[in-house]
């Protein structure tokens, strides 16, 4: 049970990751943005990463209290 927990996790971060890529490419297909645009772009998406991060290793915690 805790497998599929995990499993199911991870294919959930995977297809989100792919969400991700997809709208990040027509994004740059759409339009250059500048260099203060990516800046901000990027540490806008790294502090989202990061808060995914810190909740898949929440989950991953309580998978390993059970």
């Amino acid at each position: 049970m805790r497998d599929e927990r995990l499993e199911q996790t991870v294919q959930r971060i995977e297809r989100a990751l792919a969400r991700i890529a997809a709208a990040a490419d027509s994004q740059v297909a759409a339009r250059e943005p500048s260099d203060g645009e990516l800046l901000a772009r990027h540490e806008d998406m790294r502090s989202k990463v990061r808060a995914q991060l810190d909740r898949l290793d929440q989950v991953i915690g309580e998978l390993g209290d059970e």
